[in-house]
């Protein structure tokens, strides 16, 4: 038998379809045959709405948080015009009873979540697609750093301190009340300890960072083995170069070992690999800190690997 719970969730998933139905017939001008889910995120979900005009598709993200589909629609079009690949156009954000919806173009492809992925006829061209991909947005340079609309740091060191000190008292913080493990605190203090040493050297030009260009964002075409967009940017930002690294160390960007690929390509610093530990547990963090919830096993696992990659640096 079906539980009373199933229910529930199936008569909340018919309900924002018909919100979904009427909020883009109100702002296209058109009426809608279907809505179907395609996926969800850690800060939302993604329908498609069926439409019968063009461009008869079209994607709309659910969200409760407001204030971070109104950035991303910004970020979105700050975007477009900067990168390799497609960025999709949005249409409308709308609220109502606490839920955004963001309406955008629907770009056809293979989401990064499937398996699907490791199936491309061609891995190694999808490999050499996606850090093309990545190399076109750091092409991209600003004498400044900080929030890709108001960078106004002269330094990474100047930015990424502030940055840090905000994640270092909250993780204190929930250490003290019982609610982060040791290992990550002690990974956290390890940060603090050796910042100077880590990044006061850092001596280049921002580039253009998408804050998210992890394989789940991606939308890939599956026969050509291409990447065609990247989606969902988050806090983008104007950084060092290494910054986003982490992101091609992540579920299937450690199969087409994307990270190797980006390596062969460009030359990187001494502490490149301890900063890919160092980044990836600090952006986790920072989701924590806005979402009030997070994965502590992945705390955890990149909190290992930072300490691992601190005692070859540091001994």
């Amino acid at each position: 038998m079906l539980s009373h719970r199933f229910y529930v969730i199936l008569l909340m998933v018919i309900i924002m379809k018909q919100k979904i139905k009427s909020i883009v017939e109100t702002q296209l001008n058109t009426s809608v045959k279907k809505v179907y889910s395609v996926g969800k995120g850690a800060s939302g979900s993604v329908f498609c709405a069926k439409i019968r005009t063009e461009p008869y598709l079209i994607a709309v993200k659910t969200s409760e948080y407001y204030e971070a589909v109104c950035r991303e629609n910004q970020m979105l079009a700050f975007l477009s015009d900067k990168v390799s690949f497609k960025v999709p156009k949005t249409y409308f954000v709308v609220q109502e009873n606490g839920i955004t919806f963001l309406g955008m173009e629907y770009i056809k492809g293979i989401s990064g979540r499937n398996t699907k992925v490791l199936l491309v006829p061609n891995k190694k061209h999808l490999t050499d697609s996606i850090v093309n991909g990545f190399m076109s947005l750091q092409s991209n340079r600003n004498s400044k750093f900080g929030k890709f609309d108001n960078p106004a740091f002269d330094t990474w060191y100047d930015y990424y301190r502030d940055y840090f000190n905000k994640i270092y008292s909250f993780t204190k913080e929930k250490f003290l009340s019982g609610e982060i493990e040791e290992i990550v605190m002690r990974a956290v203090e390890l940060i603090k300890f050796n910042f100077e040493k880590i990044f006061q050297d850092i001596k280049c030009e921002a580039c253009l960072c998408h804050g998210d260009f992890w394989f789940p964002n991606m939308i890939i075409d599956f026969w050509k083995s291409e990447l065609v967009s990247v989606v969902d940017p988050f806090d983008m930002l104007w950084a060092e170069p290494e910054y986003e690294l982490f992101c091609l160390t992540m579920t299937y960007g450690k199969n087409l070992k994307l990270y190797e690929k980006y390596k062969s390509i460009n030359k990187v610093s001494e502490f490149c690999d301890l900063k890919v530990e160092l980044y990836a547990l600090c952006n986790e963090l920072n989701w924590y800190m806005m979402l009030g919830t997070i994965g502590h096993d992945y705390l955890k696992y990149r909190s290992e690997r930072l300490m691992a990659q601190m005692k070859i640096h540091f001994k």
